[in-house]
This record gives C-alpha cells, sequence and structure tokens, in this order.
C-alpha cells in the first residue's frame, strides 16, 4: 500500500508537466500562425515582383515581334507593288515605242511614195511632212520619257539593296528578339522549379543561337569559332547544370545582340 503511494507523481508533479504541454501546444501554435502570416506577406508582394520582373517582358517581347513581322511584311509588300508599277509602266513604254517606230515607217514610206507625184500631190506632200514631224516631236517625247524611266529604274536599284539590307537587319533583330523570349521563358521555369520545362526551353534556345552563329555574317571568323565552342559546352551543361547553361546563353545571346547593335 505505502509502496504504490510513493511511485504515484504528487498533485504539484502532475500539475507542471499538464502547464508544460499547455505552453508546447501554444508556442508550437504562435509559431504556425506567425509562418502563415510570413507565407501570406511574402505571397501578396512577391507575386506582383514576379509579374513585372519576368511575365510582363516575356508579353512585351512577343508584342515587340508581332510588331516586327507587321512592318517586315508590309515593307515587302510595298517593295514587290512599286516593282510591279515599274515593270508595268516600262512594258507599256517599249510597247507604245514599237508602234511609233512602225508609224513613222509607213509614213517615211509614204512621203518617198509621193515624191514622185510632188507637183500633183503638194498639197497632201505638206499634210504628211506634217504628219511626220509630229511623229518625229512625238518619238522624241518617248525616248526622253524613257531615258527618264532608265535613270528611275538606276535609282531605286539602291533603294532595292537598302531594303534587302533593311529586311536582312530585321530578321536577324526577330530571331534575337525570339531567342531572348525563349531564355526569359526558361527562366521563368526555374523560378517555378519547372527545370523540365526550363531543359526544353534552352534546347531550342541552343538550336537558334546556333543557326544565328553560323549565318551571322557581321562576326570574323575567329569570333564565330569561339561562339561555336562555347554553345556546344553549354548544350553539354542543359542536362546536369541547366542553371549554369542558361547563364552562358545568355551572354552568348548578349554578344551576338552588341554586334547586331553596332551593326545596325
Amino acid at each position: 500500500m505505502t509502496t504504490e503511494t510513493q511511485s504515484r507523481p504528487d498533485f504539484w508533479t502532475r500539475l507542471g508537466r499538464t502547464i508544460g504541454r499547455l505552453l508546447g501546444f501554444l508556442l508550437r501554435l504562435i509559431f504556425v500562425i506567425l509562418l502563415a502570416i510570413a507565407l501570406g506577406v511574402g505571397v501578396y508582394y512577391g507575386a506582383p515582383w514576379v509579374y513585372s520582373s519576368l511575365i510582363q517582358p516575356v508579353q512585351t517581347h512577343t508584342n515587340q515581334i508581332s510588331l516586327l513581322t507587321n512592318r517586315l511584311d508590309s515593307l515587302r509588300a510595298s517593295v514587290d507593288q512599286a516593282q510591279t508599277v515599274q515593270d508595268d509602266r516600262l512594258t507599256a513604254l517599249e510597247t507604245h515605242g514599237d508602234e511609233q517606230r512602225e508609224r513613222l515607217a509607213a509614213a517615211e514610206t509614204a512621203v518617198a511614195d509621193l515624191k514622185n507625184a510632188l507637183a500633183e500631190e503638194a498639197s497632201a506632200r505638206e499634210e504628211l511632212a506634217s504628219q511626220l514631224a509630229a511623229l518625229q516631236t512625238e518619238m522624241d517625247t518617248q525616248s526622253v520619257e524613257a531615258a527618264a524611266l532608265r535613270d528611275t529604274l538606276a535609282d531605286l536599284q539602291p533603294a532595292a539593296r537598302a531594303a534587302a539590307a533593311n529586311v536582312a537587319s530585321l530578321q536577324r533583330q526577330m530571331a534575337l528578339s525570339r531567342t531572348q523570349n525563349l531564355l526569359l521563358k526558361a527562366r521563368v521555369q526555374f523560378v517555378a522549379e519547372n527545370v523540365g520545362e526550363a531543359r526544353l526551353l534552352l534546347t531550342q534556345s541552343a538550336g537558334d543561337l546556333q543557326t544565328l552563329v553560323e549565318t551571322l555574317d557581321l562576326l570574323p571568323a575567329d569570333t564565330q569559332a569561339a561562339l561555336a565552342v562555347r554553345l556546344i559546352a553549354a548544350r553539354a551543361l542543359i542536362e546536369t547544370q541547366p542553371a549554369d547553361a542558361l547563364v552562358e546563353l545568355e551572354s552568348i545571346w548578349a554578344q551576338l545582340d552588341r554586334t547586331v547593335s553596332v551593326e545596325g
């Protein structure tokens, strides 16, 4: 009886244990509440920053690519339309010149025939002489117009070459903008911890950059070779170290962008 009584905790011991458990529960509850508040504040202030710093620039570059595409289509349509109009005018003038030459030849033949009867056909000869003078004047006018048209076509050739250069520059800018868009999307996927999707975007970006390096005639041969080696190394990092691959691809893109900007 005495042994059983001594083994049981007294009232104060039980009370202390109860208070300890209660305090532990309250501390855990306070910690959970503070953690929930911190997470809520982080989401509230972090989500707008992620949108303005990452998502919005991607949308902006997409709109810029659409604008550049529309400008390129308009420029091509204008050049084609101008070339068609000039071709039509040249064809019409050549056809009209042939007709005038035929008329002049016919008039000269008539004059030669009328000379045999000059005495009898004096009035007719005068009329034909007037027609011949008019035809000659018209031929001279047509010759001047044809010369002016040839000069116009000669003046259009530098403009056509400049337009082709502008088209090539726009195409390079569009390719760079498309690659930058892919790299921005890859960085967004890294932030969202979608590493698989980020790898796919990095692979596509590396392919576009390789095409730019191989086709960009503004780069010296040694620079092209160095960039090609860097691209091979960056591709090797995509599977094992995608974050490092992203940094390297962004560096290569920046070098190409500086080269195109200096040329533009």
